[in-house]
């Protein structure tokens, strides 16, 4: 019976995986008129991850997915890489901090997220190119972390419904 367990909790995590990975591949191809800003896809299966197993789960699958799809992409260490990992894994960071104190829903979890992502990618920015005049992109990435968590929150929020998950039967 535990043996079950343990293959179907890897197998749905794989499969999480696999779906971040693949918004995070396909979302650069779609249209947004603010250069720089995402919609943050991959971040509705961080959130459902969270949800559905717990926080270590979480890292593993938002890590894995930057070092993936930065395989895939052949940027594995490139500028790209490095804004995506520090943005991933402050926003991480945060979205656990705040979600352990219990004092945000689902969709302020996602905004802040979204609103610190923008955070490491600009720290990243300044560190790689050494100058502070990044910092000028940081209140229009804040900006638009409003909107898109609400949309990646609310996408979240939808999915745990449907899949019935709440604290208690988590998998």
């Amino acid at each position: 019976m535990k043996r079950r367990r343990s293959a179907r909790r890897m197998t749905l995590m794989t499969m999480l995986l696999a779906m971040s990975i693949l918004l995070h591949m396909v979302e650069p191809a779609l249209p947004i008129p603010v250069p720089g800003v995402k919609l943050g896809l991959a971040n509705i299966v961080g959130l459902i991850t969270l949800f559905l197993f717990g926080v270590k789960e979480m890292v593993t699958v938002n890590v894995m997915r930057v070092v993936m799809a930065s395989l895939l992409r052949g940027i594995l260490f490139g500028t790209g890489f490095w804004l995506s990992l520090s943005g991933v894994m402050l926003s991480t960071i945060v979205t656990i901090l705040l979600y352990k104190q219990n004092k945000l829903s689902k969709i302020g979890l996602s905004v802040a997220s979204g609103a610190f992502h923008g955070i490491g990618q600009i720290g990243a920015l300044i560190l790689i190119n050494n100058t502070v005049m990044m910092i000028y992109w940081l209140p229009m990435l804040w900006f638009s972390s409003v909107p898109t968590g609400y949309v990646t929150g609310t996408l979240s929020v939808q999915v745990l419904k449907r899949l019935k998950v709440t604290e208690r039967n988590r998998v």
